[in-house]
């Protein structure tokens, strides 16, 4: 019976096999295993799950940290078919699939982060030390989130879901009044930014990496900050700051150009009780600048002009690091009545500028504008006005100048250069020595 097994097998494999016999093909002769991935390259929100399945049992080598699956084990996953590896950010992967001898061709393909979950918005609040020790909220059209009380600059991260296609406004705000609420123009606030989201876009169906800054400037930019002091709350005043590069304020100097700017500045919200306002001015760049606090209000001809420069010591600001640089106005008001000759007065309407300065190294410049409504003295032919002007500095020497639009000239062009440039040679027409008492003055012009 032994011998009869053998003989018949070797018959049986020299007849060939029958109609419908199955035949193995030996493992040299098959081709390598094909990886498919679901889903394919291309862009994704939030995260996503690669299933790598093979066209027939395999193992997979995957790596998604660039290196070569084929010649590395570090980083390295793998697993049989199906193997799922889940990517949370742009990542370009490598993977292979090995069935005995038999290798797949290094396959590579990459797939991209588009941003965050659909229908979210994600950022953060970059905080400045202006508004440390406050209460801060971010604005997402008429929905506040409270984001906390910081006390000290760092980046207050914010989240949003939920959210539906179309525009939707961020406004970050800090309670600088201490109330408990975050109201616009009321509190401080941060420019708004307007966030685009379409869902049906991957690119715009979740927005993150958004930055709002509040009292706080971008990357490579400076920040300048202070304290302004008025002895007195200001009464029908706007305070505001301006900075200005050096050259504005040299012999060339533009009127028009620089009382553009300096109505330009950043306002200070003032009120009858408070005497410190706190100022912030952001997304500066690096270099050389004049900070020029003001006051602006009426005045008995029109507005009149109340400003503090020291062209000779400009301040540096540095690419992200905030300086710091106070004010003081000062408690002297001083008022009086101007008479111009009539050899000097203009003819018909008559109006012109009292312009008064203090100048020192030290202390820099005080330039009060003050305009000036005259009447004719139909005897005499001499046009009279009152001027009065507030929050001069005190134990100081002041230069007083009259301007008209006699000769049909500016007043206010013709003041200005004289009020900011320290040098100014034009005799004034008369001189103030303060203490810290109101001063009445009354100025002839012959």
């Amino acid at each position: 019976m032994r011998r009869l097994v053998p003989a018949l097998f070797a018959l049986a494999l020299s007849c060939g096999p029958g109609p419908g016999s199955f035949v193995p093909v030996p493992n040299a002769e098959l081709p390598p295993p094909v990886t498919l991935v679901e889903p394919p390259p291309g862009p994704f929100n939030g995260k996503v799950t690669l299933t790598f399945t093979t066209d027939r049992p395999a193992t997979v080598y995957v790596s998604v940290d660039g290196s070569d699956p084929r010649t590395t084990s570090r980083g390295r996953q793998s697993g049989p078919s199906p193997l799922t590896v889940t990517l949370e950010a742009t990542t370009t992967v490598k993977y292979f699939a090995s069935e005995g001898a038999k290798d797949e061709e290094l396959q590579e393909a990459t797939w991209i982060r588009a941003g965050g979950p659909v229908g979210t918005i994600r950022g953060v609040v970059v905080v400045g030390s202006f508004v440390t020790g406050q209460e801060v909220g971010l604005l997402r059209n008429v929905e506040l989130q409270r984001l906390g009380k910081p006390e000290q600059p760092t980046e207050l991260p914010f989240f949003y879901e939920g959210l539906s296609s179309g525009q939707h406004r961020l406004t970050a705000l800090a309670d600088r009044n201490g109330d408990g609420n975050l109201v616009p123009f009321l509190d401080f606030q941060s420019d708004t930014t307007t966030v685009e989201l379409d869902l049906s876009d991957p690119f715009k169906a979740g927005p993150e990496g958004v930055r709002i800054y509040l009292g706080a400037s971008g990357s490579g930019l400076g920040t300048l900050r202070g304290v302004i002091h008025l002895p007195k709350p200001p009464a029908f005043q706007n305070l505001q700051i301006s900075v200005l590069s050096p050259g504005m304020l040299g012999a060339n100097l533009d009127p028009m150009a620089l009382l553009q700017l300096l109505q330009g500045g950043y306002r200070i919200l003032t009120n009858q009780t408070d005497t410190d306002y706190p100022y912030v001015i952001t997304n500066l760049e690096p270099g050389s600048y004049v900070p020029v606090p003001s006051l602006m209000g009426f005045g008995n001809g029109g507005i009149a002009i109340n400003l503090l420069a020291h062209p000779l010591q400009p301040v540096t600001i540095l690419a992200d690091q905030e300086t710091t640089k106070n004010f003081a106005f000062g408690p002297v008001t001083i008022s009086g009545e101007v008479t111009v000759s009539a050899a000097a007065a203009p003819t018909g309407f008559a109006y012109g500028i009292v312009a008064a300065k203090t100048a020192s190294l030290t202390e820099g410049v005080q330039a009060v504008l003050m305009p000036v409504l005259f009447t004719r003295d139909p005897l005499t032919g001499d046009v009279k006005g009152s001027y009065a002007g507030a929050a001069f500095r005190g134990n100081s020497t002041v230069s007083i100048r009259v301007f008209t639009n006699a000769n049909m000239g500016n007043p206010l062009v013709e003041a200005l250069p004289w009020v900011i440039n320290p040098f100014a040679a034009q005799p004034p027409h008369a001189t103030v020595p303060t203490q810290l008492d109101d001063v009445v003055k009354d100025i002839l012009v012959p």
